[in-house]
């Protein structure tokens, strides 16, 4: 066995029967079901050999879900391997907008909506400000993640935001910005000003829903207040490239919030875990009864079919010419080394016995409930062992 850290999975399957017991939004469902089940039997599996037959290796299917810690390693290595092809090698700014707390009660109610909102917002804040003459009259690449939590795993939503510290002109020259991206206050303002539109747009279209528990007038309350009140947005000390938020966020993107190493203490009646505390840098222990914590992390499972990732300016699919053209002037990040603490490539998984490459024969998948569908085509190929991959010998 490879030592995988499996103690959130062990924890969804030992309350997985008090969670069926609670109505859930399907996403849920979904979840649940992937964590609990992957890397196991319930899934199926795949069925490894070499040429010379002389051992047979079985290897359970993963279930993909982007929440699940047990995929995460090789979703990161995929999904940082495709930015340092897209990244340029130039020094970047980190963004963070915030979401104003008085909208959490919202959120739960139109996450998918409040995505949206939240995306557009902090895209077109850089976007406007950026192309101003009056700032730094540039269309920079930025690539936007969304994280929905904070250190407690409480509710939290903010966007980061990797912005290049240059960009294109219109004439089609690149221009460095500086020391400086852009003015913070003008930020604040611009961001509260664009996300109170949305809002409004869309409680004018009625496709914002309210709490059962909300009137429409302590929702024109709620609003009057969030106008007045100075909105988060912090611009951090700018990168020489964009490998280290790009790693960052790599960590937080693919397999949930939560490391299970955070984890000190386990038993039936809590959940303690170890936190690093923002404001003071130090950390600190949080217990919670073993449905908080679950409950916690199932807050921030993504919707179907939302994207948590989102590019824009020079960084967007749509393009890709001046991207290249900058490419070819600034280079990317594909010959910066990974930094330590990133997962390292998988490796060839050789048979004991000849030493040649184990290959795929065939596999066995699974189905279950119509709320999630595990659909399988293997090609024999040479099997690439990660360092989260379990193997059963067989005989």
């Amino acid at each position: 066995m490879s030592g995988l850290d499996r103690r959130l999975q062990n924890i969804f399957t030992a309350y997985s029967s008090q969670l069926a017991k609670q109505r859930r939004p399907l996403k849920d469902i979904k979840a649940i079901e992937a964590i609990t089940r992957c890397r196991t039997e319930a899934l199926g599996s795949g069925y490894y050999s070499c040429l010379n037959n002389h051992e047979v290796v079985t290897q359970h299917h993963s279930c993909r879900h982007r929440s699940c810690y047990l995929c995460a390693s090789k979703s990161r290595l995929e999904w940082i391997e495709s930015q340092r092809s897209r990244l340029f090698n130039t020094p970047h700014f980190h963004v963070i907008f915030t979401l104003p707390h008085e909208y959490l009660p919202l959120w739960r109610y139109n996450q998918a909506l409040f995505t949206r909102i939240i995306f557009r917002a902090s895209k077109e804040t850089l976007l406007s400000l950026m192309r101003d003459e009056r700032h730094q009259g540039v269309t920079p690449g930025i690539l936007m993640a969304l994280h929905t939590w904070g250190r407690q795993l409480s509710l939290h939503p903010h966007t980061h935001c990797l912005v290049t510290a240059g960009g294109l002109t219109k004439q089609a020259q690149w221009k460095e910005t500086g020391k400086y991206l852009l003015p913070i206050h003008v930020l604040k303002k611009l961001y509260r000003g664009k996300t109170q539109a949305f809002i409004r747009e869309a409680v004018e279209s009625e496709e914002l829903v309210l709490p059962p528990d909300m009137t429409q007038r302590q929702f024109e309350q709620l609003y009057k207040v969030a106008y007045r009140k100075v909105w988060s947005v912090r611009v951090e000390e700018r990168y020489e490239h964009g490998k280290g938020v790009m790693l960052y966020l790599a960590r937080y993107l693919k397999g949930g919030p939560f490391n299970p190493a955070q984890l000190r203490r386990v038993d039936t009646n809590k959940i303690e875990f170890q936190y690093l505390d923002h404001r003071d840098k130090r950390k600190k222990r949080l217990a919670l009864s073993p449905m908080g914590f679950l409950n916690r992390l199932l807050t921030h499972v993504p919707q179907t079919g939302v994207h948590t990732i989102r590019y824009c300016g020079l960084y967007a699919s749509s393009s890709k010419k001046k991207r290249e053209a900058c490419k070819k002037e600034l280079g990317d990040l594909s010959g910066v080394a990974s930094a330590s603490g990133i997962e390292k490539p998988a490796v060839l998984r050789f048979c004991q016995q000849c030493g040649d490459p184990l290959r795929h024969r065939y596999s066995i998948w699974r189905r279950f409930t119509k709320a999630n569908s595990y659909i399988g085509a293997c090609a024999t190929e040479i099997l690439q062992q990660s360092n989260e991959t379990e193997f059963v010998n067989t005989s």
